[in-house]
Order: C-alpha cells, then structure tokens, then sequence
C-alpha cells in the first residue's frame, strides 16, 4: 500500500553560490525522495539562482521544483511562504549552507508513519553535542533547544496551528516556533546524524546569524518573554529559565573565546 505520508522540503537562500548546489544534491540523493522541493530564494544578487536552476534541470528527478523569488524579506518570511506553497501534509526544512546525510528523509518518514501521533520529528546535526533521543517534552525543550531547523520535519497543519515562524524575530525564532508545538503536541528526536554544515560551520560564534552570540541570547530571552506573556509558563519558571539562559550565554562566550586560540 502507496504511503499518503507527502513531504515538501523549504530551502530559503540569499546569496548561497557557494553552497546551494552541495543541499540541493543532498536532497536529490536521498535514498527516500520527498515529493517537492521548494526553494524561496530571498533576494540573492550573486549567482543563486542560476545555480538553482541548473541543479533543478540537471537533477533527472520525478521530484517537483519550485523556485520562487522574493524580495529580501529573511529567512523566517521565506519558509513560510514556503510553506504556503507547498502541497505535501508534511514540511522538512533545510537551509542553503546544509546539507542531508542520504537517510534522513527515510529514517524520519518511516518514523512517521509508524507513529503519527508525533506532530514533529528531528534527527541530529552533525556539530551537535546532544547525546540524549527520545521523546522530547516541552519541559525539556524549555531548557535545550534539541531541533535544529535543518533536522526537522513536521506535520503541515500543527505548523499552521502555531502560526509559522515569527517574521518579527530576527532570533531564535526557530526555536519559539518549536517551543509552541511541543507545548500542544508529541515531539520526537530520532538518534541518526541527519545533517551538516556544507563548510563545516561550528554550531555557535563562528558566522552566519549564529555568530551574534548576544543576539542569539536576546532572541531566546524574547522566546521566554512571549511563552509567558501566553500563560504557558509561570513566573517562577520563567524568571529561573531567564537566569539559565544568562549562565548558558557566559558559557558561550567562553567556549567561543577557546575555540579561536
């Protein structure tokens, strides 16, 4: 029996020449294939989109392409206006300077369909240090964000239901994203190593948004701010996580100084 699981993976890209060619490859050597690949190009003024299109004709895949092309809007504006277009019930994010390792679609879809009563699914990212997989509570998430947006796949309407990514947040709203779904729903980190950096990027204080380490920390204070501002924690939960995330962002800073000597 035809699994009625579809998948559309959202790849937003601005000015990804270097690395745009390397994901997309990534997504057409899946050794299970998503339906749709949508990539929202944002912008770019470097040879983007040309590259994109090269890979797509080259690519001699039954996979549906779609390349839209945006105003510089940001990441958060691109994904979901790729989520708007996409036709498949299940969304998988991956970003223009990552690429999958061949099984995460299959590893994450069989995962799915096995259990679907879990709304979102991750596999791992190859930087990181998480060792823990599981279910994952929201309790849990509150204190380490486990789902970075390359990993993720999840179900089309609980993304809805959560409004999509906040286009205010330029920060951490990934994670405020993921934070609202895990409070409504059953969330799940599968142990396989999904996916990568294309340049080997460290996880945190190296380049890219990730490089404002103090950004990144407000970003996470304002995901704080709006779970209570929503009732979805308390005061005493809230004002112990704000002092954590300071203590995890000294940590930072440190570990980021050590990695340049």
């Amino acid at each position: 029996m035809k699994s009625s699981l579809s998948i559309s993976v959202i790849i937003p890209c601005f000015n990804s020449e270097k690395t745009i060619k390397a994901c997309l490859d990534s997504v057409f050597s899946q050794s299970a294939h998503v339906n749709e690949i949508i990539v929202i190009d944002d912008g770019s003024i470097d040879a983007s989109t040309t590259i994109i299109n090269e890979t797509f004709q080259m690519s001699n895949s039954n996979i549906k392409c779609v390349l839209e092309i945006q105003a510089n809007a940001g990441p958060s504006t691109a994904r979901n206006r790729g989520v708007m277009l996409a036709m498949s019930n299940h969304i998988a994010f991956l970003d223009s300077d990552d690429q999958w390792y061949q099984d995460h679609i299959s590893i994450s879809k069989q995962f799915l369909e096995e259990n679907n009563n879990y709304k979102m699914v991750a596999t791992k990212y190859s930087s990181g240090d998480v060792k823990f997989s599981g279910v994952v509570s929201f309790e849990q998430l509150l204190l380490k964000n486990y789902f970075l947006t390359p990993c993720v796949i999840l179900n089309k309407d609980c993304f809805y239901e959560s409004g999509g990514f906040n286009v205010d947040m330029r920060y951490a709203e990934d994670y405020y994203l993921w934070l609202d779904i895990a409070y409504k729903n059953k969330v799940y980190l599968l142990d396989y190593i999904g996916a990568q950096n294309v340049e080997f990027k460290k996880p945190f204080g190296d380049k890219g948004l990730s490089s404002n380490l103090r950004a990144m920390h407000l970003g996470v204070i304002q995901c704080y701010d709006s779970l209570y501002q929503k009732r979805q924690i308390n005061y005493k939960k809230y004002y112990i996580l704000k002092q954590f995330e300071h203590l995890k962002y000294i940590r930072r800073n440190i570990l980021t100084l050590l990695m340049k000597k």
